[in-house]
């Protein structure tokens, strides 16, 4: 067993098997990253009550103090055993990071002109309008309050 397949470690924890990590060599136990089986555990392809029960399990068992848990690899494995309802093994998907957007910037740069012209205005209402408007619809509407 030279390399550790990502479906047979996944197996291991929706199976409960807390003496897996024991059963990896060092070099194995290396390549397991708690982090990222952190974020595969919290999500299965699935609709319904059992993808939230991943999702809500992971997040209470060990997403919630996980930076003080990471020193203790071993510890996080076995709660994320914990995580699994014990009924076989699931399809977990991967969610990367949202990707930085060019449009981001615009969207805030105008949700701070906005929140400057509209002080009163709620949150959500002003990200709304971020959203949809272009800098075209800013300066018009600077114009028309006498900004510009």
């Amino acid at each position: 067993m030279s390399d550790l397949p990502l479906n047979q470690v996944l197996g291991a924890l929706d199976n409960k098997d807390m003496g897996f990590w024991d059963r990896c060599t060092p070099e194995h136990q290396k390549k397991i990253a708690p982090f990222l089986l952190n974020r595969y555990m919290s999500l299965i392809k699935s609709n319904g009550d059992i993808a939230a029960y991943y999702l809500m399990a992971t997040n209470d068992r060990v997403n919630k103090q996980y930076f003080e848990l990471a020193k203790h690899p071993k510890l996080v494995w076995q709660l994320l055993c914990t995580v699994s309802p014990g009924m076989g093994k699931q399809f977990h998907q991967w969610v990367g990071n949202k990707k930085k957007d060019a449009s981001d910037k615009k969207t805030k740069d105008i949700y701070k002109v906005l929140e400057g012209l509209y002080p009163t205005a709620k949150r959500d209402e002003l990200d709304l309008m971020a959203k949809k408007m272009t800098k075209k619809d800013i300066k018009q509407l600077l114009i028309s309050h006498g900004e510009q």
